[in-house]
């Protein structure tokens, strides 16, 4: 008989530093530009982008935020047992087709199609957001169908609390994509008339005014990520990643370091092993083009970094500064995930939430 099954374990040897303060600053942020008369709400899907459903909720619900979304019911559920009074909706529409969840613990569910709707018809008295696909061909109702008369008169019988859109190419502001999908949402907006609309997320909402309508939702640009057209980063880092060193170790010179002998010494040097790889969300493309800093001091990772660790060349750092234990950081205030993703060619969402599920976490909760 097999045992009960163990929770999963994250290496204490990789650590994820998670600055709630940061992330309550970048909700004001966001707040600020878009001023007092549009509402902004948070994307919370992933675990909140890797970071922790229950820590990074509870902390943007101190901030001021009301609206929560989720991408699963199983998520919802969970977000209801954290937060009590806030709105959370739940991206992935009725898949379950069951409004008792929904009403037993004050979901909000998205209608994503026409099945969804008549669902909610049926129902009636269950409140609900309404996605429409203005240009983006994931999931919503398109334009067709929402100006279709007996679909009109369900609106009118069933108002949706909320409407909104997803642009597809805001991080561009030059991309005239933006302008087409606005204007589409706004006719949307002007037949359905709802209490609010809403069709920027983080990038849309660095976009004119024009885009903001009622409501933002902001995700990525609460973690610290910038898909905005503005440069420099008008948000915080919200984590550090540090690691520590295992191992320390002679390497003579022009010896092979690590798988395919990507990288051989040029000199004697000092190396050391860091409890880090790629199976923590430091992407196996970094190979040997990255730097940590161990004691402050920049040391450049070498060859190929490898599952559960990867090596670094300390040769130029004083060998009480890098001893077994030793915590080296591999993200930082001048080295974030955007930095991370550029040098990989990767996403940084992707990167990020990979992290958040591997590495331990530790919540700090004041300004860095």
């Amino acid at each position: 008989m097999l045992g009960k099954q163990c929770p999963p374990f994250r290496s204490p040897d990789a650590v994820l530093e998670v600055n709630l303060a940061a992330l309550r600053s970048n909700f004001e942020t966001i707040a600020t530009f878009v001023g007092p008369r549009v509402e902004v709400s948070a994307v919370v899907k992933g675990d909140a982008y890797g970071l922790g459903l229950e820590m990074v909720s509870k902390a943007l619900a101190e901030a001021g935020c009301r609206v929560f979304f989720v991408g699963s019911i199983n998520d919802a559920m969970n977000l209801r047992f954290i937060l009590k009074s806030q709105t959370i909706a739940v991206f992935e529409g009725m898949p379950q087709r069951s409004p008792d969840i929904y009403s037993r613990f004050g979901l909000t569910p998205v209608v994503n199609n026409r099945e969804d709707l008549d669902f909610i018809e049926s129902v009636k008295s269950l409140p609900y957001f309404l996605n429409v696909d203005t240009g983006f061909s994931r999931s919503g109702l398109n334009m067709e169908e929402l100006r279709e008369e007996c679909l009109v008169r369900t609106f009118q019988r069933c108002p949706p609390e909320v409407i909104f859109s997803h642009l597809a190419c805001a991080g561009y502001a030059s991309d005239v994509t933006n302008a087409l999908q606005r204007d589409r949402f706004q006719s949307i907006y002007n037949l359905l008339r709802p209490a609010r609309g809403s069709l920027a997320a983080s990038a849309g909402a660095w976009l004119d005014k024009s885009y903001h309508f009622d409501m933002v939702r902001a995700g990525s640009a609460l973690y610290g990520l910038n898909t905005t057209c503005v440069r420099p980063n008008p948000f915080q880092s919200v984590v550090n990643l540090r690691a520590k060193i295992l191992e320390v170790r002679n390497v003579p010179d022009k010896e092979a370091v690590g798988y395919d002998a990507t990288y051989r010494t040029a000199r004697d040097s000092r190396m050391a092993i860091v409890g880090i790889g790629y199976k923590h969300g430091v992407p196996w493309a970094c190979s040997n083009k990255i730097s940590v800093l161990c004691a402050g001091r920049p040391a450049a990772q070498v060859g190929s970094i490898m599952m559960e660790s990867m090596v670094i060349d300390v040769t130029d750092i004083a060998e009480v500064d890098c001893q077994p234990g030793t915590f080296v950081e591999i993200l930082h205030r001048d080295f974030t995930v955007d930095d991370l993703a550029e040098v990989a060619h990767a996403c940084p969402h992707e990167v990020l939430i990979h992290m958040g599920a591997s590495c331990f976490r530790k919540y700090l909760i004041y300004p860095a």
